[in-house]
Order: structure tokens, then sequence, then C-alpha cells
């Protein structure tokens, strides 16, 4: 395994190093990395359903997205964010599990408890999130990146996202910033000697190499698309295309499909939400267009709408497309 700590705090610049790896890495990497306070949102998350853009504009927080599903999170340099990245994974579908056992790992060797619990989160004996992930897969090719709250701004973290009351519930709790809780609260470290030690534990674990990133032209256009309009708000060309929108919280997250129709022949439909992605949903969404709403099941017959949104069944799929 490769080893890298990078040494920006860009949030549009370390997603686009960890994307390039993802692409054309030949050998399993590791990356810690932090970003200056930024909201990262999922690859299919609707910007303003998400942020509140005033608080944005206000504290000067950045907006990135990522190219892996799940929910919107918050980010500071009291926040370390960490990437697996392997070019031929074993693991199958989407696998937290597997993943998270390392940083458990880590964590316990401090004398702090945490389990993998819901669909994708760290929590602490006592139910607070230290730790969300996400994965993004091709083929056999992973990443699998998280974040760990080590002494990060809790109070910025809830007045800049939009958590929908029926986010809440589900969770059981009255707000966002009830959920969460730093690990500085139990660790006796700064945040640079936290980092150098999980620095230090992963290349133990791994027999790790360290290695550095060199900035290229891949990398350049990638980081001018992550800064670019056009990839932090798509909603912006398709606002006035979509008459219906459906949507609906599932255990593994939210389905949001937008529906252009005329009559009953669906002409334009937007997919998003933060479910976890298995195939790009764009294939799904052609499948839908120019389709029945009354046909849909014959058009998934030979369809498993599980290899495009984690988790979800056909039939839950068109309930949604028809309710």
């Amino acid at each position: 395994m490769k080893f890298c700590l990078l040494d920006t705090i860009d949030p549009h610049y370390n997603l686009a190093v960890e994307e390039y790896l993802f692409n054309t890495c030949e050998e399993e990497v590791f990356l810690l990395w932090q970003n200056s306070k930024t909201v990262v949102i999922g690859k299919n998350q609707n910007a303003y359903a998400e942020i509140d853009r005033e608080v944005l504009d206000k504290n000067e927080i950045k907006l990135a997205r990522r190219i892996t599903g799940g929910g919107a999170v918050y980010h500071d340099e009291g926040n370390i964010n960490y990437s697996f990245i392997l070019p031929n994974a074993k693991t199958k579908g989407i696998d937290f599990e597997y993943f998270s056992k390392p940083v458990i790992k880590a964590l316990e060797n401090l004398g702090v408890n945490v389990t993998l619990s819901g669909r994708n989160d760290l929590v602490l004996a006592n139910g607070k999130k230290v730790s969300g992930n996400a994965q993004h897969r091709v083929q056999d090719r992973v990443l699998h990146h998280g974040t760990l709250l080590f002494s990060s701004d809790l109070s910025a973290l809830e007045k800049v996202l939009k958590v929908s009351d029926e986010k809440l519930i589900s969770k059981a709790v009255k707000s966002v910033r009830a959920r969460v809780q730093n690990l500085s609260d139990y660790i006796s470290l700064s945040v640079d000697d936290f980092i150098a030690y999980l620095s230090a534990f992963i290349l133990n674990e791994y027999k790790a190499e360290i290695f550095e990133v060199e900035s290229c032209a891949e990398i350049d256009a990638l980081y001018n698309r992550n800064k670019s309009i056009g990839w932090l708000y798509p909603e912006n060309s398709m606002l006035s295309d979509y008459s219906i929108v459906k949507k609906r919280r599932f255990p593994f997250g939210l389905v949001e499909v937008s529906l252009s129709l005329k009559n009953d022949v669906v002409k334009a439909v937007k997919i998003s939400g933060d479910f976890f992605e298995i195939n790009s949903v764009s294939e799904l969404e052609q499948l839908i267009e120019n389709t029945s709403l009354s046909n849909l099941k014959t058009t998934f017959s030979k369809v498993d709408v599980s290899s495009y949104i984690s988790g979800i069944t056909n039939e839950e799929f068109i309930s949604l497309l028809n309710s």
C-alpha cells in the first residue's frame, strides 16, 4: 500500500487528487487530508436542498461535490478525512464494514470504542456520530472515504446544513448538533498529533510506503471541474425542466425523482438523493425516459434497480414513481 498525507486544505484540489488516484492507481492507496471550511455534498444531491447558501457565503464556507453518494457533511481543519483506494478490491457491492475496521482499531488503541452503525456511520457508546463514510465503485476498483470529527466547529455544522425533520426523526434526535461529537472530548492530543498517530498506525498496519502526489494536467482538469458552477449547482440548468417531484426516505437513504411528463410518458427525469450508487443512475434515467408510467413494471422486468440505487427493490422504485 502507498500512503500520502496531502499538504493542501483546498477541498476542490484534494477531491481532484483523490479522484485522479482512483482513476489511475495500480496499487492500493491510503490518503489522509484536511479541508478548509467546506460543505461537501454527495454526487447525486441537490445543493439547494442541502445547504443554507446565505450562511455559506456569510461565513466564507466553500461548497464541494464528491463522486461518492451519501449525504452532506461539514469539513474544517478540526475534521480529518481518510481515503482507501483499491484497484482490485475483493469486497462486493457497497461494503462499509471492511474499510471501517482499521479506523475502528486505530481509535480503540487510543481507548475510544466506536462501532459501525446504520448504513455508514461510526458512533460512540453514547450513540453520537464521529465519522461518516461513503463509497464509489467501478467494477473491482473502489474508493472508500470517511470523516473523523476531531475538534470540528459543531455549531457551524448545524448552521450550514439543512437536515430534514424526517431524517432527524428517523435518528430519534432533535437536531444535527445532538447527533455528533468530537473525538477530542476523549483523546488528549492536538489535531496535528492525532494525524501523526493515524499516519504511523496506517504505515505500520499495512507496511505502507510514503509517496507524494505531483500535480498534472489530469488533476488540474478535475480541479477546474470541481470549482465550476455546472458541477456544484447542476440544478441551475434544470430547475424549469421538471414539473413533478416524487420523494421518499428509505432506510438506505433519500430518493428524489423529478419528472417532466407529457400525458403518461416521461420526457425528462432526474434522480437525486443521499443514497449510495452502484452503477451510474444516469443509466437508470435513460431507461425511464420515453417510458409510460403505467408500463414501468414491464420496463424494469429485466433490470435490477438495486444495481443503481443500493438497497432499493424494483417494487419500491415503481411505487415511488407512481405515488
